[in-house]
């Protein structure tokens, strides 16, 4: 059983392990970034260092307009990003040995796999497809 952070995308709910997670922050002040456009919605100041913030339902395709005050920064060893979700849920246990395959309608989206919390179905994110996703966009 893992500590997982679960929260929504959309109408979606997902989750994401306590070990990518650094911390969790409330209302940061947001700064535009001149020249950026479409999922980067600016730049945070997290304890001294500049961190992008994405928007990861824009990025993943995700119409709903709602976002969470809350933010979820993942460690340095997954590039020191600030993530920006529909909805922050809470912290639950799951078992990740059991992960079932994504949905083949997931196609190529960021679904590592698929868990059940409370018979409620949780796409488990891969942070990798998420930071393949962010490069190839802004790739000129």
């Amino acid at each position: 059983m893992e500590l997982t952070l679960i929260f929504t995308l959309g109408e979606e709910v997902y989750g994401l392990e306590i070990d990518a997670i650094q911390e969790i922050i409330e209302n940061p002040a947001l700064h535009n970034v001149p020249l950026t456009e479409g999922v980067l919605n600016g730049a945070i100041n997290f304890h001294g260092q500049i961190l992008a913030v994405i928007d990861l339902p824009g990025l993943l395709g995700f119409t709903t307009e709602e976002r969470d005050h809350r933010y979820v920064v993942l460690t340095p060893e997954l590039k020191s990003m600030v993530l920006s979700v529909s909805g922050v849920v809470r912290i639950a246990r799951l078992d990740l040995s059991s992960l079932q395959p994504a949905p083949a309608e997931a196609g190529d989206s960021a679904i590592r796999g698929v868990a059940y919390l409370e018979d409620k179905m949780v796409n488990l994110l891969d942070t990798d497809k998420v930071i393949n996703q962010l490069e190839n966009r802004y790739i000129e």
